[in-house]
């Protein structure tokens, strides 16, 4: 069996990278997890989800996305888009 990550288990840490890409600053957990409106047990896992991937960076206990982490969540961008056009075109 195939073992597929499911779509709504991706958006936590897109929200993670949209928010660190709009502050342009590094955020403690606390603060990402505050500002976003998640919990901090899931913006933890999901932040060092992001960091195996090399999408975040760590500097003294804060965080920042790195130049990886801005290209994921522009694939991810391109991706919603085009599923939006396929709705509007229906």
């Amino acid at each position: 069996m195939i073992n597929m990550v499911k779509e709504r288990d991706l958006i936590p840490m897109y929200r993670i990278l949209a928010f660190l890409n709009k502050k342009k600053e590094v955020k403690t957990i606390n603060e990402i997890s505050k500002e976003i409106n998640m919990s901090y047990s899931t913006t933890w896992n999901n932040t060092y989800k992001l960091l195996a991937l090399g999408a975040i960076e760590i500097k003294d206990e804060k965080y920042i996305i790195t130049e990886k982490g801005k290209q994921m969540l522009d694939e991810f961008i391109k991706e919603i888009e085009k599923l939006k056009e396929l709705v509007d075109s229906q």
